[in-house]
């Protein structure tokens, strides 16, 4: 029995070929995107929390420690952050510091009138600064100063630094005073480290509010004993480089006991603290992953679905050329059974070699995935290893999907063991039923778009679970299948009326190869519509999976043009307000600057709006918003109107009542304003953000103003002229929009950073906004597959069009000969194959590309979302880059192209096929 298995598989050695690189091609690209998942996910989780969420992963610890009582507390930190933790390895730093100090009001760099300015010494971590002028500060000796080292910033404002003369400060408590001695001159390691959360100055050595402060003075620890005493803080970090996805809820569980446990421990002494916003860390983590994988399953339920309908075809070709010979095996006495076993085997032997190469070809796959592509720019490594929970997976999708292949191959035979009656009642399906099956999908698909379009929850592409869990979407992800499906499934309607056409048009010309070729399409028009529809599915496929890519690219650049409004906006800052208009305007690389005032307004139902004042003339030509959006021209009109003119978002109008051409009160210092409504826009920039938004620190401290996006724009100078006229109080500043050179916003945000009037947080730049949104992996990961699913779309419709070509040439072998013993010559059938085919391939990359671009146009705004499972804003623009997609149709149609000529110019003996033909 094996050998004749064997004789069987030998005789049909090509369809099987083609059959076999199928599956192996479908189980490995599943299996690749199953390892994808995972690994992405761990690799996205552990770059968030030792990059840009490191700050907000830590705990940070605050206690005023009793003398002598310092080792008790260390321990006491380190083992509550162990359990904080859930039993990570730890590090642990600190920051002791003295009580406040006040400097010499003689120094160069102190602020005249007002109050001293202060300072005070600290024992920092020596790793994490750097040692610039002079040396470090030794141990203290008794009667002598204290030796201390200089914040860089500090030391050049106040014109200190080795050698300079010994300084007496005061101690601002009850303390003597303090003589100390510069030694040195040190700047951090990294101002940007977590660690420098600890320093209130944020290592930065100068900050300017209520008063001018400096430092802090590097000590060494045996000097803190001399000076006054203040509060010591600790900085836990966990070593997140082993943590993976599944943890993540015990991890969660234990952040958010741990630091409330840690704060009632008796060894930390007086006033006590314990915070980590590693729980807001992980729910913010958990969503993302979840959107990353929601948008895997939508691509691989897609190439689930042409790679079933690829495999069916080669199987079902394979049972027609096997027809003769399944006749005579039953006409010996073999049972339909037996046929059916015999084909299973079959399968299982086209399934096995694919169960096992594709797990193993699953690392490699991965790692080239994330070497190429928006992935690559991350810089995030993925662990290909197959030996992890994630390996388990791959290889049980990997078995799962090349056994599923298997019985798609199988399928056909085992439908013909039923016998001929089955055959019988499946042909005699009446067209009406065919069309009301293909009418009902249709509606399907339309109820499934419009129940996801009418979500518009926070959750977003996410459902809850009975525990209250957030969960993937099942109808995000089988609509945009459902849609695709019932899309290529309205081409076996067009493709009759097609074939009548084209058959006309032959018809009118002079040379048989047309008239032929069209005479075959509208006899026989569904016999072609196998093939034609798995390049329409391919093309359809690679054409959404460029346009959901390119889409998102295109988001992430309209997210951050409306988070930031313009290309450098300083939210608050503590610039003296007669000063702030020449500090900015004077910035290197800034063009203009305007000032902004913010304020909010209540409506009916406990809303809020947003009142944003700008000064139109300065901040509208640099105003980061999309022409479909607002016009900047309309919106300077209605803000220069000769009455108090607003713009109001239409959530304003919607929640307000009120209408273009209104009037409404707006509740300004002291008093209201009546303003005139002149033009209504969808959004405006900085006033409406997603719900669930986070991450930043601006989008954390986002009003629910803010989240409903209902908002009114006014011009500054108009608004503060006719607060004047009444009599009124004009609106004082609190914010800035500073419009720079192109390429010069950086050098501007630094310059700010460096000023000590301004927290670095503060400072919010759009191209930063941008690289942090298109940098995450999460957000990346996924738009590296899709180039792989396109990829794999289009060399399984090649492999399908190639054995339905083949086969369908085979079928009408006989057709061909006799027409050959008639005199038709060999270039004229050549021309009619090549027209024939040619006319379907043409048929389905037509239909391919209009299902494609329509699909793209109505699923893409519903499956591009954020980070955090929202809808952006502003809404999705679709895009469709034509050099792409020509790519993608060119190599698409490359090997059908190839297989037509191949197949045109071949040269068959027609007496064998005719005394083939006689002989049955």
């Amino acid at each position: 029995m094996t050998g004749f298995i064997f004789l069987r598989v030998r005789a049909h050695r090509l369809l099987l070929a083609a059959a076999l690189l199928a599956v192996l091609l479908t189980t490995a690209v599943l299996a690749t995107l199953t390892a994808f998942s995972g690994s992405i996910g761990d690799a996205a989780l552990r770059h968030s929390l030792r990059t840009r969420s490191a700050a907000q992963a830590s705990l940070v610890v605050g206690a005023q420690v009793p003398p002598g009582a310092r080792e008790s507390a260390d321990r006491a930190v380190r083992e509550g952050a162990r359990r904080t933790f859930d039993g990570l390895p730890v590090g642990l730093r600190s920051l002791a510091r003295s009580g406040p100090y006040a400097l010499p009001g003689a120094l160069p760099g102190a602020q005249k009138g007002g109050g001293p300015d202060l300072t005070h010494f600290a024992a920092l971590d020596r790793s994490r600064i750097r040692l610039t002028k002079g040396s470090w500060p030794s141990s203290y000796t008794k009667g002598g100063p204290v030796e201390v080292a200089l914040p860089e910033a500090a030391a050049a404002r106040l014109k200190l630094g080795p050698g300079s003369a010994p300084l007496t400060l005061t101690d601002r408590l009850t303390g003597p005073k303090v003589t100390v001695e510069v030694t040195g001159v040190y700047r951090p390691a990294d101002p940007t480290e977590p660690y420098w959360q600890l320093d209130e100055l944020g290592g930065r050595g100068v900050r300017e509010s209520v008063f001018l402060t400096y430092g802090p003075l590097l000590a060494d620890p045996t000097a803190l004993g001399q000076v006054s005493a203040g509060r010591t803080q600790w900085l836990a970090t966990a070593d997140f480089r082993g943590v993976t996805t599944e943890r993540v809820g015990d991890l969660r569980s234990a952040a958010e006991g741990g630091p409330a446990e840690l704060a009632k421990s008796a060894s930390l002494g007086g006033s006590p603290s314990a915070s980590t916003a590693l729980p807001e860390v992980l729910d913010r983590a958990e969503r993302a992953l979840l959107v990353s994988r929601s948008t895997l399953l939508i691509v691989a339920l897609q190439l689930i679905m042409l790679a079933g309908y690829a495999l069916l075809l080669v199987a079902r070709l394979l049972g027609t050329e096997r027809g003769g010979e399944t006749a005579l095996l039953i006409a010996r006495g073999g049972s339909r059974s037996k046929v059916a076993w015999l084909a299973t085997v079959e399968a299982l032997l086209l399934a096995l070699p694919a169960a096992v190469l594709a797990p193993l070809l699953a690392g490699p796959l991965t790692g080239l995935l994330a070497g190429h592509g928006a992935l690559a720019r991350t810089g995030v490594r993925l662990d290909t290893s197959t030996g992890t929970a994630t390996g388990t997976e791959v290889w049980l999708i990997g078995v799962a999907t090349a056994l599923g292949c298997a019985l798609a191959v199988v399928a056909p035979a085992l439908a013909s063991s039923t016998g001929p009656l089955r055959r019988a009642r499946s042909a005699a399906l009446p067209a009406p039923l065919r069309a009301g099956a293909d009418v009902g999908l249709l509606v399907i698909a339309a109820v499934a778009y419009w129940q996801l379009d009418s979500r518009t929850s926070g959750a977003g592409a996410l459902s809850g679970d009975g525990a209250g869990g957030l969960g993937i979407d099942p109808l995000l992800v089988a609509a945009p299948a459902l849609a695709l499906l019932a899309g290529t499934v309205v081409t076996l309607r067009l493709l009759p009326p097609a074939a009548r056409l084209a058959e006309r048009r032959a018809a009118r010309g002079r040379g048989l190869p047309g008239a032929l070729a069209g005479w075959q399409l509208s006899r026989r028009p569904l016999r072609g519509a196998r093939p034609v529809l798995l390049l329409v599915l391919a093309v359809a496929l690679g054409l959404l999976a460029i346009g959901q890519g390119a889409s998102w690219d295109r988001s992430q650049e309209d997210q951050a043009d409306f988070r930031a409004g313009t290309q450098l906006r300083v939210l608050a800052s503590r610039v003296p307000e007669k000063e702030q208009a020449e500090v900015y305007a004077s910035l290197p690389g800034v063009r203009d600057a305007a000032p902004a005032a913010r304020s909010t307004m209540d409506l009916a139902d406990d809303r809020q709006a947003t009142v944003l004042a700008l000064d139109g003339a300065r901040a509208l030509p640099g105003l980061l918003i999309r022409e479909d959006r607002a016009d900047r021209a309309a919106l300077a009109d209605a803000l220069r109107s000769g009455q108090t003119g607003a713009v109001a978002t239409e959530q304003f109008l919607r929640s307000s009542g009120a209408a273009v051409g209104s009037r409404v009160d707006v509740p300004v210092t002291g008093g209201s304003l009546r303003v005139t409504i002149v033009e209504a826009v969808p959004e405006l920039p900085t006033t409406a953000l997603p719900e669930g938004t986070g991450g930043t620190q601006e989008q954390a401290e986002t009003t629910e103003a803010e989240a409903d996006g209902a908002a009114l724009l006014l011009d500054l100078p108009g608004v503060n002229a006719a607060l004047r006229a009444d009599g009124g109080k004009p609106l004082t500043p609190t914010e800035w929009w500073l419009t720079t050179r192109p390429g010069a916003s950086a050098d501007a945000a630094a310059a700010l950073r460096a000023r000590p009037d301004i927290d670095p947080e503060q400072v919010l730049v759009r191209d930063e906004i941008a690289a942090e949104l298109r940098d995450d992996p999460l957000g990346a990961g996924p738009q590296s597959a899709l180039l792989a699913v396109a990829v794999a779309a289009a060399l399984l419709a090649a492999v399908g069009f190639a054995v339905s070509a083949a086969g369908s040439l085979r079928e009408r072998s006989a057709e061909f000969a006799v027409l050959r013993a008639l005199g038709a010559p060999r270039r004229q059938l050549a021309r009619m194959i090549a027209a024939e085919q040619g006319f379907l391939l043409a048929v389905a990359l037509l239909v391919g590309v209009a299902i494609g671009a329509v699909l793209a146009r109505a699923v893409v705004p519903l499956i591009v979302l954020t980070g955090d499972a929202a809808r952006p804003v502003p809404p999705v623009l679709v895009e469709l880059p034509l050099p792409q997609a020509a790519t993608l149709l060119a190599a698409i149609a490359a090997v059908p192209f190839a297989i037509i000529a191949a197949l045109s110019l071949s040269r068959g003996d027609p007496t064998v096929s005719l005394r083939h033909e006689g002989g049955n």
